[in-house]
């Protein structure tokens, strides 16, 4: 009998006998998490937020790296696939998210995308045990970090404000969707010229090296959308190598919160960030472990959004006292229908407290 098996078995049985659901908390289930790349500041902050949560809730969790490697993600697959997790939780970067869920089919383990959207719906069709997806609303990010940028950039001597582009990594739904909300901006404001765009992969050093060759091309440049934090370290670095003051001379707008570029916004350096979807893993185990524990997702409910939370420089501080080390104050048991009855939705989205 799988371990899954096992834990369903254990839990008729204790409804048989009167016990609560709260009571099986102490079988721990193994879930398996694969990320893109723990090099990122993004991904370490996912990674302990789920480990807040699996401890919280009594989970093994097994965390792999795919060190930004297509090859690798799907070799982590197979992996948590022979180790027989009951649950698997995985990033579809590189187009990864069919085969992982017809891998993991194979043995009867349920998955849940984060992040990135496939093109199909949760538990439709042949991906019966994809029961969830959770991520951010990549297209409302990228707008609004486009009109926050274009909002702030003069126009120049031909009347247009001219931007250059970082995009995140090709053919990503990430990527494809926040790359979307900007064009969405530029239509409204009807004054932009795009001097080039660069692909950054979501990384600081490509980022860096691609942006140096665009501005080297294009020094009238005076505003940078960028697909993530990483890639607006990266522009910053740029721009400081040619001798530019980031924030004055160009304003650069990113997507994540990641702490050092918190820090840029109150310096100045960076103009706008936009972020917070790192509990997307934490919110995903939780809907992970209580499916495992009986309580289903309703197909209807199984895509999770996630409303992001802007900032500016002005705001820096009040995000600081309201989350202290970057983590928000979340109850997993609270938000737990296995340990609460009456528990409510487990997504979270941040927001000021004033």
């Amino acid at each position: 009998m799988s371990r899954l098996s096992t834990i369903k078995a254990a839990i008729a049985a204790a409804a048989v006998l009167g016990f609560s659901s709260a009571a099986m908390a102490a079988d721990k289930p193994t879930i398996g998490v694969v990320v893109p790349t723990l090099d990122a500041q993004f991904w370490n902050k996912d990674i302990s937020f789920l480990k807040t949560g699996a401890a919280q809730l009594g989970v093994n969790l097994i965390v792999l790296n795919a060190d930004n490697k297509p090859d690798q993600m799907i070799q982590s697959i197979q992996d948590l696939v022979a180790r027989k997790v009951d649950g698997i939780i995985s990033v579809g970067y590189w187009s990864t998210g069919a085969p992982t869920i017809l891998f993991a089919k194979r043995k009867g383990i349920p998955v849940i995308l984060t992040d990135s959207y496939p093109k199909f719906s949760p538990q439709t069709g042949k991906y019966t045990n994809y029961i969830a997806f959770v991520g951010p609303s990549d297209f409302d990010a990228g707008y609004r970090m486009g009109k926050a940028l274009l909002a702030e950039v003069k126009p120049g001597a031909d009347g247009k404000k001219v931007i250059g582009i970082v995009n995140g990594t090709a053919g990503t739904s990430v990527a494809i969707d926040r790359r979307k909300g900007l064009a969405q901006a530029i239509t409204e404001d009807g004054n932009v010229k795009i001097a080039g765009e660069v692909d950054g992969n979501f990384v600081r050093d490509q980022s860096q090296s691609a942006f140096e060759a665009l501005y080297e091309g294009h020094p009238e440049i005076t505003g940078v959308w960028a697909g993530n934090d990483a890639e607006a370290m990266g522009v910053i670095a740029a721009l400081k190598s040619k001798g530019k003051v980031p924030g004055k001379d160009v304003l650069i707008s990113a997507m994540d919160l990641n702490p050092e570029n918190v820090d840029e916004v109150k310096s100045g350096e960076q103009l706008y960030d936009i972020g917070g979807h790192w509990v997307q893993g934490g919110i995903a185990l939780v809907v992970m472990y209580d499916y495992l524990h009986g309580h289903k997702i309703a197909a209807d409910d199984a895509t999770i959004k996630l409303k992001l939370l802007p900032m500016t420089k002005a705001q820096v501080d009040q995000y600081v006292k309201d989350y202290p080390g970057g983590q928000p104050a979340y109850d997993f048991k609270a938000h737990s229908k296995t340990y609460t009855a009456n528990a409510p939705s487990p997504a979270y989205e941040l927001h000021y407290s004033n």
